[in-house]
């Protein structure tokens, strides 16, 4: 990783953000701001920058409150405050309103500032690495996870396939800020399903009539996702929606709390609409605005907001369709890619269901697949949709798995 020695000194004194310019710039990249709103347009368009050093007693917006507003814009780049006010409540104020790093007084000769900015790229950079570890760790586990239930539960993978794509055109009308709380909830919101019996599981996801007692344990299932997703680093938001999914705006549902309206986390408000239009729409096959109308007959349950967005973006949604870049075509087993949209069931020669139409291919499900011998000894050919490639005429070399 490129260490990022850029730093912006913000001063609404031009002849003191000069001196300090020709002190640093053999040793750091250096960038100045004359006042607060210059310093957050230089944030935006020449940004990120390892360290902020400012003054605080400057016009219209002070220190203190510029380095706040920076923590929240870009809160891996390291605060340092320069201030002529040597008393203990400005300390306090910028060590909680700023989130500084450091907090020098004037007159600060250059070898003292230069060597606290050093130690501010170093903590810029122990951060960045440790979010950059983190983004990674929680990436390769919601990876494992997405794998592990697509080859388990097949239909409970093509089930949240469904639903995540849904749940992307419904947060974009919500006009909803993108977090992590909306993809991943919607991507593991069937993890919870793989503590099912075989035959509940089957019969749920084929649209077959439950009892009382056998949609309680669908419904609580998302307490077993919930507490096999608090062992990973910054899941626990995630957790907390799909916990909540099953939870009526009007506090119906499961979990049976005192939680209802926006207390409960938006990207559970959205699953629990989706959820339930993704198992009337089953069977059957009603059409769209047949289920929107079932929905609608239980009105309280659902976040109005969400309801409308629904009703605007997922009318004439195709449960399995390509993109308009996608084309579909028949692939043989070892020619198959990660990436590729299934168009049709894949079975093994049991007739027992191995991946469900719609289920996206990973590396790890055509390793599973290629294993299988009956699949690749007979050449069999798969339907797939697939973004614009070209079929090679020569099969891959692909070890089998005994």
């Amino acid at each position: 990783m490129t260490q990022n020695r850029k730093v912006l000194l913000v001063d609404d004194e031009i002849h003191v953000l000069n001196a300090a310019k020709r002190v640093l710039r053999r040793s750091v990249e250096v960038v100045t701001a004359n006042g607060p709103q210059e310093a957050l347009e230089k944030i935006k368009s020449v940004g990120p920058f390892a360290v902020v050093v400012s003054d605080q007693n400057m016009p219209g917006v002070d220190g203190i409150k510029l380095l706040g507003h920076i923590s929240k814009k870009a809160p891996s780049t390291t605060r340092i405050m320069l201030t002529g006010n040597n008393d203990q409540e400005t300390a306090m104020n910028a060590v909680n309103d700023g989130r500084i790093f450091r907090f020098l007084t004037k007159p600060c000769d250059s070898d003292a500032l230069a060597k606290v900015i050093e130690e501010g790229i170093s903590h810029h950079q122990a951060v960045t690495a440790e979010r950059e570890l983190l983004e990674q760790t929680l990436s390769g586990s919601v990876k494992i996870l997405v794998d592990v239930i697509a080859m388990s539960r097949p239909r409970a993978h093509l089930r949240a396939t469904i639903i995540q794509r849904w749940a992307r055109k419904v947060n974009k009308a919500l006009e909803a800020k993108p977090s992590l709380e909306q993809g991943i909830s919607a991507m593991l919101c069937t993890l919870g399903y793989l503590t099912l019996a075989d035959d509940l599981s089957e019969r749920y996801f084929c649209g077959s009539a439950l009892t009382p007692e056998e949609k309680n344990v669908v419904n609580e299932s998302a307490a077993m996702a919930r507490d096999l997703m608090l062992h990973i680093p910054r899941m626990e938001g995630i957790a907390d929606a799909i916990y909540y999914c099953r939870k009526g705006f009007d506090g119906s549902g499961f979990p049976k709390d005192d939680i209802k309206g926006e207390d409960i986390p938006e990207a559970a408000r959205v699953l629990c609409a989706l959820i339930d239009l993704a198992e009337i729409s089953t069977g059957e096959s009603p059409s769209y605005l047949a289920c929107m109308e079932e929905l609608k007959q239980n009105a309280p349950r659902y976040d109005p907001r969400i309801l409308e967005a629904m009703q605007k973006v997922l009318g004439g949604d195709q449960h399995f369709a390509g993109s308009p870049n996608a084309q579909r075509i028949s692939v043989p087993v070892l020619q198959l890619q990660a990436g590729d949209l299934l168009a049709s069931d894949i079975r093994d020669a049991d007739d027992r269901l191995l991946l469900a139409t719609g289920s996206l291919l990973s590396e790890i499900t055509l390793k599973r697949l290629r294993s299988i011998r009956t699949l690749v000894e007979a050449n069999a050919s798969i339907d797939v949709w697939r973004e614009g490639a070209q079929i090679s005429d020569e099969p891959q070399q692909t070890a089998l798995v005994s």
